[in-house]
């Protein structure tokens, strides 16, 4: 019996070394969300060099991502699993101990670098583990992993700081993190099993340069799809609470608006799985990339509270189907030799997309207002809709073959 004749055994094999040590690190992190500008503020540090501290963990995973798949080519994606959740768990803990910024931008640098290679190693790990059958439900349980840290962690990281203090919660949100490595120590490698008899060997894996070098021109076609998806995710989180003021809502109904989207996030994961493994990858990315295009269309126009929820359900169902399609569509691509650092360089292309949608925004919204904001970043949906269709094509055929 393959791997992709048992979906259910396949997503319970991946609780102990994927979903638990994922749920684990990313909660590290939600815990710290609400948490760590305020201790900023309250340390004194300006707003400039707060906003410094905050962004570096982006340029963290910038940095790191690269490294990051290389690593994973070289020593497993086992062992570099092992490393980054012990680098965030140190580093979760270490902010409480200073106020330095320097010392604080380097240890959210260092946090940004371990997050992006915990991605890494387990969407290396699926890869390499699950066939395309199946893949679609594995990857969209590892989006709704990353989902339901950062719904339930930050509402706990801003009640152990009113409790407890800042200092405790920074060493609750690493001993948090430190708990995940216990799953894959007690259960290794459950689903890995001997290739089937008859099959061709494995090639040996390669580097991180020869892999882009040999796949640079797949890694070019491939790459609009991730970087403008991202742009348009990102976007949308400043757009929609701008607007909302812009109509006059309060920040707690600001705040319900942006809470519409994160709440389908996480329960619509198992319907973007299930349909992807079903009908094709392209038949859970349209319909949802097609739903956030309409959502942007009808929040540019909002001019009452209705008009803007509306847009903000749209959109939140739209990107909650949308849940682990760029990690599938990555893995569908992969190569068999070089999975880890090929799909490293896809999260460097995806994460320009965090740095692109604000901007577009901002630009945009100060050039022709924030309406004419939301109409370019549903102009970028409609791009990658479009390259979708005519240019990738169906990626699980591709992965099967």
């Amino acid at each position: 019996m393959t791997i992709d004749e048992r979906p259910r055994d396949v997503l319970r094999g991946l609780v102990m070394p994927v979903y638990l040590p994922t749920v684990a690190g990313t909660f590290g992190l939600a815990l710290l969300v609400p948490v760590l500008p305020l201790y900023l503020t309250d340390a004194g540090l300006s707003l400039r060099v707060t906003s410094i501290v905050l962004a570096s963990v982006g340029a963290g995973a910038t940095l790191g991502g690269l490294p990051a798949g290389a690593a994973i080519a070289r020593f497993g994606e086992r062992r570099i699993m092992f490393v980054a959740l012990g680098a965030l768990a140190i580093t979760a803990a270490l902010l409480g101990v200073t106020d330095a910024a320097i010392a604080l931008v380097a240890l959210r640098l260092g946090t940004g670098m371990a997050n992006i290679a915990l991605r890494l190693s387990r969407q290396t790990y699926i890869t390499r583990q699950v066939g395309p059958l199946v893949r679609g439900r594995a990857m969209s349980t590892l989006g709704g992993a990353f989902r339901m840290s950062l719904f339930v962690g930050p509402l706990l990281g801003g009640v152990l700081a009113d409790t407890f203090g800042f200092t405790t919660t920074f060493a609750v949100a690493g001993a948090v993190t430190a708990v995940g490595v216990i799953a894959p120590l007690l259960s290794p490698d459950v689903i890995d099993e001997p290739p089937p008899v008859g099959s061709a060997p494995a090639r040996p894996p390669i580097g991180l340069a020869a892999t882009i070098r040999t796949h640079r021109r797949l890694l070019a076609m491939v790459a609009i799809v991730p970087m403008l998806t991202m742009a348009v995710r990102e976007g949308r989180y400043v757009v929609v609470p701008l607007i909302g003021d812009d109509l006059g809502l309060s920040p707690t109904a600001v705040g319900a608006l942006v809470t519409v989207g994160t709440t389908a996030d996480l329960l619509l994961f198992p319907v973007a799985g299930f349909v992807m493994d079903r009908f094709g990858r392209l038949a859970a990315m349209i319909p949802s990339f097609g739903l956030m295009t309409i959502g942007l269309v009808i929040l540019g126009a909002a001019d009452t509270t209705t008009g803007a929820v509306v847009a903000g359900a749209t959109m939140g169902i739209g990107n909650g189907l949308s849940s682990g399609t760029l990690l599938t569509l990555g893995s569908d691509l992969a190569p068999d030799e070089g999975p880890g650092p090929f799909l490293a360089a896809i999260a460097v292309i995806q994460d320009s997309g965090k740095i692109i949608g604000p901007l577009v925004v901002g630009f945009v919204g100060s050039a022709a207002g924030l309406g004419a904001a939301s109409f370019v970043l549903a102009g970028l949906m409609v791009v990658v809709i479009l390259w979708l269709v005519f240019v990738l094509g169906e990626t699980s055929r591709r992965s099967t073959a």
